[in-house]
C-alpha cells in the first residue's frame, strides 16, 4: 500500500511542478520547479521499487543541474 502512495505522490509532484514551471518568468524559479519535477520522477521510480534507477537519476540530475548553474552565471 505504501509504495502505491509513494508512486501517486511522485507522479502528482512531477506533473504539478512541471506545469507550474511552464508559467514562470524568472530563470531561477524555472530551474527550481524543474528540480522539484525531477524529484517527483525519482519518487515515482522508488514507488515502482526501481531504486537503482532513482539513484542514477538523482546523481545524473545533480551533475547536470550543477553544470547548468555554473554556466548560467550570476
Amino acid at each position: 500500500f505504501s509504495l502505491k502512495v509513494i508512486t501517486v505522490i511522485g507522479a502528482s509532484t512531477a506533473f504539478f511542478a512541471s506545469t507550474v514551471g511552464l508559467v514562470q518568468n524568472d530563470f531561477k524559479k524555472i530551474v527550481a520547479y524543474s528540480t522539484c519535477s525531477q524529484l517527483g520522477y525519482m519518487f515515482f521510480a522508488c514507488g515502482l521499487s526501481n531504486y537503482p534507477l532513482a539513484i542514477f537519476h538523482l546523481s545524473n540530475h545533480a551533475y547536470f543541474k550543477a553544470l547548468l548553474f555554473l554556466c548560467s552565471g550570476a
